[in-house]
């Protein structure tokens, strides 16, 4: 799919949450560095989710305005525009339709403004707003350390 016609592959946004365990990366020296094992370190159980809301493309008139935040805790960590992202939404659905393709229910996950470390019962948020009073629901999320609370595995 060209950058052109970027646009007709999205059916909406949502806001995201995606989780890293960066001790496996920085204390393992045979995962640490080697991107092969970035798939471990991103797959546990409630490191990625997504929503509660679904923002069809008509709602949103200028999706390179949108500003994203990373919220820790009720206060906002990081923020940044979508027009600053190094490599902006258009360029991303091209680049992943023409190395993977593109199939209905695929979800792309653009990024932070800057992550940040959590611990077990803090509470991580995703916020978007965008001008003239635009706003989707947040995406909130308690923080639990499931080796320290095996039981809400």
């Amino acid at each position: 799919m060209s950058e052109e016609n970027w646009q007709d592959a999205i059916v909406g946004y949502t806001t995201i949450l995606d989780m890293t365990e960066e001790s496996i990366l920085k204390g393992n020296d045979y995962v640490s560095g080697n991107p092969r094992y970035l798939c471990i370190v991103k797959n546990f159980p409630t490191f990625f989710s997504f929503g509660p809301q679904l923002v069809t493309p008509d709602e949103v008139p200028d999706v390179l305005k949108l500003e994203v935040q990373s919220v820790r805790n009720g206060e906002v960590y990081a923020k940044n525009l979508v027009s600053n992202m190094t490599h902006r939404p258009a360029r991303l659905v091209s680049l992943h339709s023409s190395i993977q393709g593109w199939y209905a229910g695929d979800i792309l996950s653009t990024g932070t403004p800057r992550a940040f470390e959590i611990n077990d019962g803090d509470m991580a948020e995703c916020r978007i707003y965008g001008p003239d009073g635009f706003e989707m629901e947040p995406l909130v999320n308690p923080v639990v350390d499931l080796k320290k609370h095996p039981e809400k595995a």
